[in-house]
């Protein structure tokens, strides 16, 4: 008896995974193939999207490869981090005599010795490798076998960061797959569905450009790009509310504002960034501490800004609908330091705002002072 595993978290499931599966089960025949969607990877941070959504996606996609197929729960049943071993052990337990074959990419090939008792997976199962682009195969001292042909390298976060950014389905998706998302509204399509009915289509434009901007940063700066995402999607979000609505809402959730008696009298519209955050957390369960301080801060700063909020306030000066000199300096300025990003996007700010001959906000000052005290 022959038992194919294959495991990942599927977050969401690929064009890759689907070809990779289904050459393995041509190639081997297996008489059962249990596919496990990871609890939580040992590679990975915890998925925002629950196991049995992940497994259903998973599900969707790639039942249509063989009858033979097994979604096995073994890891939401153990409610932890499962090793690759101890899958195997599972496997074991239920097919006392069958020959075990696991499937990876060759990505993982090049590493999975280092992985948790490594000895044990060589012992008790071969390794079945796909080609992946842009990976070179190293020969092994283990049993393996190489799959013909040359798979595709997706990334389930970029497709995560495509998805969450644009608001747009990429292609590297098999058709139930995106039909399960777009359905289920995962990956920010939520978002997007509120902020396309409720901001105007140059400010939705905006907020898409800010996220792409911010990702960018994030990147460079190795932050995270998801977090820097949600929170550039949502940062403009109570931009749908009108002055008096501002204040009304800041009021009846009793949010903390620094000087938001002055602010209400002199600029309320400076209010939408605090109540971008408040709508964060009220519509789409935003709990990250960090995420909801960086829109809060995006406009006027805040003493001691994290990294995020620094990626955030740069890339809504330095996004491409922006006046393109002064979106280019900001970006200039970015490559060298958070800081020095930041201070020549609120330079910017400053510059207009007294040019425009509008209120200064006594916060905006402060941190103009407390960043270039630091940087001096």
């Amino acid at each position: 008896m022959k038992v194919l595993i294959y495991g990942g978290s599927f977050d969401p499931v690929h064009k890759g995974h689907f070809a990779l599966l289904k050459a393995a089960v041509a190639h081997l025949n297996p008489d059962k193939t249990h596919i496990f969607t990871a609890y939580q990877s040992p590679f990975k941070d915890t998925s925002a999207v629950p196991f049995k959504v992940r497994q259903s996606l998973a599900k969707t996609v790639l039942s249509p490869i063989s009858p033979n197929i097994i979604f096995d729960d073994f890891e939401q049943k153990a409610a932890r981090i499962t090793y690759t071993w101890q899958t195997i052990e599972h496997i074991k337990k239920l097919y006392p005599n069958a020959k075990i074959y696991l499937l990876i990419g060759t990505d993982c090939l090049n590493s999975i010795h280092t992985w948790k008792n490594a000895e044990y997976i060589f012992d008790n199962a071969t390794i079945v490798a796909g080609k992946r682009e842009g990976f070179k195969f190293e020969t092994k001292s283990f049993n393996f076998m190489l799959l013909d042909g040359v798979f595709p390298l997706i990334s389930s976060t970029n497709i995560r960061l495509a998805i969450l950014s644009n608001g747009l389905i990429p292609n590297n998706l098999p058709q139930a797959a995106a039909t399960y998302i777009e359905e289920n509204l995962m990956y920010g399509l939520k978002i997007h569905k509120w902020l396309y009915a409720n901001l105007k289509p140059n400010r939705y434009l905006h907020v898409k450009l800010v996220a792409q901007a911010a990702v960018e940063l994030a990147k460079y700066y190795s932050v995270n790009q998801e977090a820097s995402a949600l929170a550039a999607i949502l940062h403009d979000s109570a931009k749908a509310m009108d002055d008096a609505h501002l204040i009304k809402y800041a009021k009846e959730h009793k949010l903390k504002i620094e000087d938001f008696d002055i602010i209400s009298k002199n600029s309320p519209s400076l209010l939408h960034a605090p109540v971008s955050a408040a709508l964060a957390s009220e519509l789409f369960e935003v709990k990250d501490k960090e995420i909801l301080a960086a829109i809060s801060s995006h406009t006027l700063g805040a003493p001691n800004m994290s990294a995020l909020a620094k990626i955030l306030f740069i890339a809504d000066m330095a996004s491409k609908d922006r006046r393109y000199q002064d979106a280019k300096r900001v970006q200039e300025a970015a490559t060298l330091s958070l800081d020095e990003g930041v201070l020549a996007a609120m330079a910017i700010k400053l510059n207009f705002t007294i040019e425009t001959r509008k209120w200064l906000a006594p916060s905006g000052i402060k941190l103009w002072n407390e960043i270039l005290s630091k940087h001096n």
